[in-house]
């Protein structure tokens, strides 16, 4: 519930997420709110969109992130 803003997946590795990212499958959250994206963590991310795996979040082509302001 913390204040939070949109930024790129680049622009939020370090920071503190602000939303659930899920990829579907398997469906168990990547990342989820409070947690500290790392670069593994974007990696991964960018991996299961490129392979067309649907992500669940505030944008799911992971253009922005929410995370903590």
């Amino acid at each position: 519930f913390a204040a939070n803003e949109a930024a790129s997946l680049d622009a939020a590795i370090g920071r503190v997420a602000a939303e659930a990212i899920t990829p579907y499958p398997p469906g168990i959250p990547a990342i989820m709110p409070g947690e500290r994206l790392t670069a593994g963590i974007v990696a991964l991310l960018r991996a299961a969109l490129d392979n067309g795996t649907p992500v669940s979040a505030a944008d799911p082509q992971l253009k922005t992130v929410k995370v903590v302001t």
